[in-house]
């Protein structure tokens, strides 16, 4: 007989619960002689950063699945996975890689899965530039930190960047990405 996955959540959520009982598992313990106990864990990003942290020590064992990680915003956030992913490439190069390999028109062969990203305010200049060498593109605007949808637009005109830039309040990080890929 194959052995039933142990649960266990700080969050007390019936649909959680009848979720994990329909597929049979069962409960499990962090506390106790038996605090390991368990082979999921439904956290909240609080917990996963309270246990996980170079103060504990604690590691997840080959068996053990948690709903978060430490840092997850590095990759859950668009404007920060893109720095990620534009500095493993770099890295790569610095390797020499074949994985950092480019074509004639020096794009990635083998990393080309994220479209052109620009970071505003920052990358404001360099945008302008990519903007009027594909004046027919519809670029999409995303606040950085918000989530579901929230806040997103499109523009096709540069004039739209500065009438968002002034109807916003303070300065808030934005990514622009480009509608292909390829240009």
């Amino acid at each position: 007989m194959a052995c039933k996955v142990k649960w266990v959540s700080d969050i007390d959520r019936t649909v959680l619960v009848s979720n994990f009982e329909r597929l049979g598992w069962v409960r499990g313990s962090t506390e106790g002689r038996e605090g390991d106990e368990w082979n999921f864990y439904w956290c909240t990003v609080y917990t996963t950063r309270s246990i996980f942290n170079l103060e504990t020590g604690y590691r997840l064992t080959d068996d053990q699945l948690i709903c978060h990680f430490p840092n997850h915003y590095e990759l859950t956030r668009k404007d920060l996975m893109v720095r990620n992913i534009k500095r493993y490439r770099r890295d790569l190069e610095h390797e020499g890689s074949p994985l950092a390999e480019r074509d004639e028109h020096g794009r990635y062969i083998h990393l080309d899965f994220i479209p052109v990203t620009f970071m505003l305010p920052a990358d404001y200049n360099i945008f302008v530039e990519e903007f009027r060498r594909n004046p027919s593109y519809t670029w999409i605007m995303k606040p950085a930190g918000k989530a579901q949808g929230v806040g997103i637009f499109l523009i096709n005109k540069l004039s739209q960047i500065k009438k968002w830039s002034k109807d916003t309040k303070g300065n808030p990080l934005v990514h622009v990405t480009g509608n292909s890929m390829h240009p």
